[in-house]
């Protein structure tokens, strides 16, 4: 029975070391910048399908080394303004000297990956975009109180700008339908930062940010989302209906309904941080409908293989 006892007992205290490890790393994941490089990759990813190129594992990494410490940095450093709306990351990334490391880390590898992979005109590019997002938080993000919602159209540039980096990586010619899937990335990333400036409206507000959701208020935000839903998704169609875009850029449509899902819950309970989750993982999501859509024809053919 006391062995018996000391089995169990070992065992729960295995479970618990576990679940706290489970933890950790689901709060790293989240507060530390990586779920925003994770969907920078997955918009990487979703060009290389989209335009029917070939990507090698250089440019994902690439993608990830610029918008991890980007994203680290900045919440760290507003670490102290997150208090009031988001204080389990403040709390969490509070004394934090890791992103002062990350960043020069990624300086470091970013130059050995793009002197051995691709050229210096990429490089410089690449460093613009890292070095855009490292000023956001010190400098760019204070031109809000002059100019309304600047930090939105600022951010949502820099992820834009992915699309046109994929094609100057590889040294491909920019074209008609890159400029597209840039401007549907914008408009999309405009909308999930209005969203999140939704839970913020009452520290921005302190801080003289002219963001949407302060100038607007009443909640008028969310009938500009619905518009920017609707947009984003009709830029794709019609681009597809004059042969722009392939066909493939119709699976994008569902992202709208899931847009309109998060909206909704969003505006039902603004203080519940796992609804602009559902915001935060929409690149991810962006690859992962374009990727079904891709292998839609194979699946079609393997399940009428085995009916």
């Amino acid at each position: 029975m006391v062995s018996m006892f000391k089995y169990v007992s070992a065992n729960n205290n295995v479970s618990i070391d576990i679940e706290k490890m489970l933890i950790s790393f689901w709060k790293e994941f989240i507060f530390g910048g990586h779920l925003f490089a994770l969907g920078a990759v997955c918009v990487m990813a979703m060009c290389s399908l989209i335009f029917g190129l070939p990507i090698g594992s250089d440019l994902l990494l690439v993608t990830y080394l610029i918008f991890y410490p980007i994203y680290l940095y900045d919440y760290t450093r507003g670490a102290d303004d997150d208090l009031l709306t988001n204080s389990a990351r403040a709390k969490y990334l509070s004394g934090n000297k890791k992103a002062y490391i990350v960043v020069a880390g990624s300086f470091a590898i970013l130059t050995m990956l793009f002197m051995h992979f691709s050229n210096s005109i990429t490089m410089l590019l690449g460093f613009v975009v890292l070095v855009l997002g490292l000023l956001y938080s010190s400098y760019f993000k204070k031109l809000t109180k002059k100019i309304i919602a600047f930090k939105n159209f600022f951010v949502s540039a820099v992820w834009a700008l992915l699309v046109l980096f994929f094609f100057f990586y590889y040294s491909i010619p920019i074209t008609v339908a890159a400029l597209i899937m840039a401007g549907f990335v914008f408009t999309r990333m405009v909308a999930i930062q209005i969203l999140f400036d939704v839970r913020d409206v009452e520290g921005d507000r302190k801080n003289g940010l002219l963001t949407i959701p302060v100038v607007m208020g009443k909640h008028r935000e969310f009938g500009l989302l619905k518009c920017l839903n609707i947009a984003s998704i009709a830029l794709l169609v019609f681009s597809v209906f004059v042969h722009v875009l392939p066909l493939l850029s119709l699976s994008f449509v569902p992202v709208m309904f899931y847009a309109f899902g998060y909206t909704k819950k969003v505006r039902k309970s603004m203080n519940n941080y796992a609804f602009y989750l559902l915001a935060a993982v929409e690149p991810i999501i962006w690859f992962s409908v374009v990727f079904f859509g891709s292998n839609l024809g194979k699946l079609t053919v393997l399940v009428s293989i085995m009916l």
